[in-house]
């Protein structure tokens, strides 16, 4: 049901695109809704299914576009897509010369998605366009494909698997989500204290969906490379008054170390992004 085409979807409308699903800024996620020129369906007049006879006189009954499109407009609000990207999008204009492979990958993936096909891992400089770019992906796939997917910050990944760890809820009921959705974005890879709790977790989860074949895709600041990576400046355990600032450039294979990073390399593409601070401009 996941790539069924949306027969009967509405002609070209400025607020959707002709997929029948408006997205708008919502609070901290996007929220996706039927758009206005769909919401009366001219195909089943609301019964969501559309009847037919085969070649013996059986009845059969498939979906109607509406009911796809309902589908994926829930699929989509269950995301978690953040709000700042709600006009994300893979359009012709968001592509130039800084993004151009990482651009056509996504737009590749998006066209090509099958179960267990390939990740990315997306590095570069904080300000490059790299979660945009991502969401960009998420709509493509959830709002044309109606693939199920979930997008995930790493540093608020942790914090809701620390609160629900200390509410005592069941491991699988916290882990199971991330391991099962058929695609799984990891917005800033690294980011945290990186101990060693952070570590394992990562690992469980990576491991988790390398072995049932499911894509994850991975966005860092932290890069192959000590001259791209990013920079942080931390005190150092005997810091006194007075003194400066330790200078770390960690690569991504430092930062989550050699399981992880080996794991990574077998599950995804890597590719570094580069270019100006797109932040203002979005």
């Amino acid at each position: 049901m996941n790539n069924l085409a949306m027969d009967g979807q509405p002609a070209a409308c400025a607020a959707c695109e002709g997929t029948g699903i408006e997205v708008l800024p919502n609070f901290s996620t996007a929220e996706a809704r039927i758009c206005a020129c769909s919401r009366r369906c001219t195909q089943c007049g609301g019964a969501r299914y559309l009847f037919s006879r085969d070649a013996a006189g059986r009845d059969i009954a498939r979906p109607c576009a509406c009911a796809l499109r309902e589908m994926r407009v829930r699929r989509y609000n269950e995301a978690r897509i953040p709000s700042k990207f709600a006009n994300a999008r893979l359009r012709p204009q968001y592509r130039d010369k800084d993004n151009e492979r990482a651009f056509s990958m996504f737009k590749l993936l998006a066209a090509e998605f099958q179960p267990g096909h390939k990740g990315i891992v997306l590095m570069g400089e904080a300000g490059v366009g790299k979660s945009f770019l991502v969401a960009a992906f998420l709509n493509e796939i959830i709002v044309r494909h109606g693939i199920g997917a979930q997008f995930q910050d790493f540093f608020h990944l942790l914090k809701d698997l620390r609160s629900g760890y200390s509410q005592d809820r069941p491991e699988s009921e916290l882990i199971e989500p991330l391991v099962n959705i058929d695609v799984l974005v990891i917005d800033e890879l690294g980011k945290g204290r990186n101990t060693p709790w952070e570590k394992d977790i990562l690992d469980g989860i990576i491991s988790q969906r390398y072995n049932n074949r499911k894509t994850t895709i991975f966005t860092s600041n932290y890069t192959d490379s000590r001259a791209t990576t990013l920079v942080e400046r931390v005190r150092s355990r005997d810091w006194n008054p007075g003194d400066g600032e330790v200078e770390l450039r960690d690569t991504l294979q430092e930062r989550v170390g050699s399981r992880i990073y080996s794991r990574l390399r077998e599950m995804c593409d890597f590719v570094t992004m580069s270019g100006h601070d797109r932040r203002e401009a979005l």
